[in-house]
């Protein structure tokens, strides 16, 4: 983005809401400029909506230029009441204390979720000030979580919950859950809530060797306590995908959960596949996990390897008026971390999917970003329209956070809207 589009305004907080000034592109606001006022970087988009309508979008404030482990990181928002034409000032939600060796020195790449039926958001990220490759069981890269209970007016102070985490998977050494969106089920509730998915990267002890593992976890009552989905062994051996990288989760119209994970040149696809989920919630098996580019029609980008989005919506198809459900996965499309975009995939209403045939024939979709781009997540706002938050720029000095509101249309190129 370009700095002639950021006001001073934009980049301070005060106690008086300010309009973000449009970016190139229909809507598009600068959230968070790279290297603001004060010189610091920014980095790793979140987003969601709450039952209000309200946007919350979330980023790291990188005092210390760098991700958890080399100093003060703070989690901060900002927020629309009008479907992203307007944003408040910036929040700080979590400040890290940027003491060396402090469990809350820095907080970062958060994931985050609102309740569908309450006013409740949970925000989850890694704290402390352990790099993640550099974490031991003894001092690991830590867990952070805490909530509003408002809609996002306020919040509260952060539970560290590593040990919580890492007794779920006792071979692990360091793991952080994935950046961006935790997924609310639409089909399994428990008591009050709808079930919560998320998934993890880690290290993993298996076979004498330490190995990239993820795992996917579940909670039924909104993040309090959460298990493994699939899990057995927990030494890798029974990873839904061994040599992933940062996850996402999603799931199917049936209610079975879809493991997408970052690789070079595409993802990374798994499915759990429910046993019988009208009768049991936790019985199932994961498939053999498939690499999109190596199927008929699989996702395949250029030579990079970077964290995407993975969204279920529904659409109709605009030749036929038929209501259709469509998969979103976006990513950067182009030789490097560039262009970030979309691939979509029409989706079977309840079809039962092995990973393979949930990774073959997916359509590419709309290039958001003609630059330098790399992370970027999505959220479905009131209006309908995908509220796509998004890292890039336009020289080497670091990421601007760019939020878009998309359609359909836009983004299937008009087959679907």
């Amino acid at each position: 983005m370009k700095n002639v589009l950021i006001t001073l305004a934009l980049l301070i907080a005060s106690a008086t809401p300010v309009a973000a000034q449009p970016a190139p592109g229909a809507e598009a606001h600068c959230l968070f400029q790279n290297y603001d006022a004060y010189g610091v970087p920014y980095r790793i988009p979140a987003i969601t909506t709450t039952k209000q309508g309200r946007l919350i979008a979330v980023a790291d404030r990188r005092y210390c230029g760098f991700d958890i482990g080399f100093g003060r990181i703070d989690i901060v928002a900002r927020t629309s009441k009008d479907n992203g034409r307007t944003w408040s000032a910036d929040t700080v939600i979590q400040r890290g204390s940027g003491t060396d060796g402090a469990d809350d020195c820095g907080y970062g790449d958060a994931a985050i979720v609102a309740d569908r039926q309450s006013k409740r958001i949970l925000c989850m990220s890694v704290t402390g000030s352990t790099p993640y490759i550099k974490g031991t069981r003894e001092k690991p890269n830590r867990i952070a979580r805490w909530y509003s209970n408002n809609g996002g007016k306020s919040w509260t102070r952060a539970d560290d919950v590593t040990e919580q985490f890492y007794d779920l998977l006792p071979h692990t050494r360091t793991m952080f859950i994935g950046s961006g969106r935790i997924v609310q089920s639409r089909v399994v509730r428990k008591d009050r809530y709808y079930r919560l998915y998320c998934s993890v990267l880690t290290r993993t002890q298996m076979d004498d060797q330490d190995v990239a593992c993820n795992y996917v976890l579940y909670s039924d009552d909104f993040g309090q306590t959460w298990a493994v989905l699939g899990g057995t062994t927990l030494d890798g051996h029974d990873s839904p995908c061994v040599g992933g990288d940062e996850p996402k989760t999603e799931e199917l119209p049936n209610g079975d959960v879809i493991l997408s994970s970052r690789k070079w040149y595409g993802r990374y696809f798994n499915v759990f596949r429910f046993n019988n989920i009208r009768t049991d919630q936790e019985a199932g098996t994961w498939g053999q996990c498939v690499a999109s580019h190596d199927v008929e029609g699989g996702i395949r980008v250029g030579a990079n390897t970077c964290n995407g989005e993975i969204m279920l919506v529904d659409a109709v198809e605009a030749a036929t008026n038929r209501h259709a459900k469509l998969m979103l996965q976006s990513l950067p499309l182009g030789e490097g971390r560039r262009d970030v975009g979309f691939w979509y995939k029409e989706i079977v209403p309840n079809g039962i999917y092995s990973p393979r045939a949930f990774a073959a024939h997916w359509t590419p979709g709309m290039t958001v970003s003609k630059t330098t781009s790399a992370y970027s997540t999505m959220a479905q706002q009131r209006d309908g329209r995908i509220a796509f938050f998004y890292e890039e720029r336009e020289d080497r000095n670091g990421y601007d956070m760019v939020y878009r509101p998309l359609t359909i249309s836009e983004i299937t190129g008009g087959k679907y809207r």
